[in-house]
């Protein structure tokens, strides 16, 4: 996509108000912030309305505008999964994670883990972990937000990068969670009304009956796909094990994220953490189907109005349909809420990374400090913080989808896995618990530091017995199921023939589903861990399994062709 060429007036006045009401609104809300625990989970005072909404603008990052719709139109099926994956994680994290967090009354991932296992060194191994997929996810959205500046608003990139994250600073560092709080409710409803309502628009101008409503106004524009590509809507073409290790990296990832799990600690109650999620849900699926929509409309509009879009335009198609289709005053929309999407999730992430500098190693280093310093620290860690953020994202990764993937598998591996088996089963140990997330997190980080930053081949990497299945376009994302399934196998058979946790330890199992008394039995089945540890061994020997020749395609070289 080729720059404007020209400053967009309008687009770039909207995207400034975004970025002014943001800082007024930290500005406002520094006034509650008055401890330690009001600038890191904002008193755990946040309703679910409000926490819903800010886990939304999360969920939703800069690449719902800028990544999805190429995967759509490329990816084919694949996006189909991604999606699925994406929202039944949502629902998972809610059955699996976030009343019993809210129950522990911890302030980050870190401390929870550190806490749940009485190991100050797994607490400093969460940080590690936190940092390194926390700075994967950074990379694509400061750099989509000077994207978004230079393509759309005539302004060049780095100008972009700086002022966005200098206002993600600036007001991260003012207001706390409070003000990322409030930030963030405000921007998911910026984003969400500035995608869906240009995207009617353009299903509109397209002539299908049902535009006012995006999730289902693709539903006329069917026969023609059909009839023009109709490999879109041929069935599953990749090796199973792909889809399984998407829906891995979702499911176990987002109860992985840090900056997710870090919304449960803020809410009032159990009830409150379940509520938001649902409510979390309901608006992720109803934008992700809009942005499915409109993917399905560029591949329709191509083929039917003989435009030629290059591939690498197809990451900025929401931007393109509404331009020709809409005109400049939804475009303008379309910008601003790309901004605030940008905005949102980096400022989580930025309150995660600070959160997990000063109060996850600082405060263990020197626990007699009081909570006063802590809080003047806490601003000084933020502000640092975001000035490294913005001087990485001046050369962050070339795919920006890609690498949240990469932060998602490994998410799942080195944290998610720690916490679920934390959550439902006691005999989990320290021990299993440290082994499982080192070799879960090595396989993740080699596996993107060996495939995405030095390129190699994903079948030709050092990874024995296994490399050479990890064939074909999306040979990379196979890695995450060596991640997750060598992270849960490690940490239960590591935990079995481990000293048992103390009675103190476990206790916080039950208490955490909200058992007054203590009962030894209780999710201390020996079921649990040997279909855990079977079903990975089975997802370890299905990797291997391979297809008779010509029923999956395979990539050969840059080229698809049968086997």
């Amino acid at each position: 996509m080729e720059p404007r060429g020209e400053v967009f007036v309008l687009g770039l006045v909207l995207s400034i108000i975004v970025l002014v009401i943001s800082i007024l609104i930290s500005i406002w809300a520094r006034r509650f912030t008055r401890s330690i625990g009001d600038y890191y989970v904002a008193g755990r005072s946040i309703g679910a309305v409000n926490n819903g909404l800010a886990m939304v603008s999360l969920a939703l990052s800069l690449t719902t505008f800028i990544g999805l719709t190429a995967l759509i139109i490329e990816g084919l099926y694949i996006a189909v999964a991604v999606y699925a994956s994406f929202t039944a994680s949502f629902i998972g994290l809610m059955i699996l994670a976030a009343p019993y967090l809210r129950r522990h009354k911890s302030f980050t991932t870190m401390a929870f883990i550190s806490e749940r296992y009485g190991s100050k060194t797994l607490r400093y191994m969460s940080v590690v972990v936190m940092l390194i997929v926390s700075v994967l996810y950074l990379a694509g959205n400061l750099k989509g937000i000077g994207i978004v500046f230079y393509f759309l608003l005539g302004v060049p990139e780095i100008v972009g990068i700086v002022v966005g994250g200098l206002v993600v600073t600036l007001y991260v560092t003012l207001g706390g969670m409070y003000g990322v709080t409030y930030n963030q409710t405000f921007q998911s409803i910026v984003l969400i009304f500035c995608l869906m309502f240009p995207v009617a628009i353009v299903l509109r101008a397209l002539g299908t009956a049902g535009w006012y409503f995006p999730p289902l106004g693709y539903g006329d524009m069917v026969p023609q796909m059909v009839a023009t590509v109709p490999h879109y809507f041929l069935p599953m073409l990749e090796h199973p094990i792909t889809y399984i290790a998407i829906f891995l990296g979702s499911f176990f990832g987002i109860i992985g994220l840090p900056h997710f799990v870090m919304r449960f600690f803020t809410v009032r109650d159990a009830k409150e953490a379940r509520w938001s999620t649902v409510l979390c849900v309901f608006l992720v699926g109803l934008v992700n189907t809009t942005v499915y929509a409109t993917g399905f409309a560029a591949v329709y509009y191509m083929n039917t109005a003989g435009v030629s879009i290059p591939a690498a335009a197809y990451d900025y198609m929401v931007f393109i349909l509404v331009d020709a289709l809409a005109g400049d005053g939804w475009l303008a929309l379309a910008v601003a809420g790309s901004v605030a999407a940008g905005l949102s999730t980096v400022a989580g992430l930025l309150m995660i990374m600070g959160a997990g500098l000063i109060h996850d190693v600082y405060g263990e280093l020197k626990p007699e400090v009081d909570d006063e310093k802590k809080l003047k620290l806490s601003y000084l860690a933020m502000f640092v913080v975001g000035i490294l953020v913005i001087l990485f994202s001046l050369n962050p990764p070339e795919f920006i989808l890609k690498a949240i993937m990469w932060a998602f598998g490994i998410a799942a591996a080195g944290l998610g896995v720690p916490i679920v088996l934390g959550i439902w089963w006691k005999r989990t140990t320290k021990q299993g618990v440290a082994v499982g997330m080192v070799v879960g997190t090595l396989i993740g980080f080699l596996g993107w530091i060996m495939i995405d930053y030095m390129g190699m081949n994903p079948v030709n990497i050092p990874f024995p017995i296994f490399a050479r299945y990890l064939y074909g376009p999306l040979g990379w994302i196979k890695v995450t199921v060596l991640a997750v399934t060598f992270s849960f196998i490690l940490t239960v058979v590591v935990s079995w023939f481990t000293p048992e946790p103390s009675i103190e330890l476990k206790r916080q199992v039950d208490e955490m589903h909200g058992w007054k008394d203590y009962d030894e039995k209780r999710y201390n089945s020996k079921i649990l861990p040997v279909v855990i540890v079977a079903l990975s061994l089975f997802l370890l020997f299905f990797m291997t399994w391979e297809p008779e020749p010509g029923t999956f395609p395979r990539m050969e070289g840059q080229e698809w062709t049968a086997e």
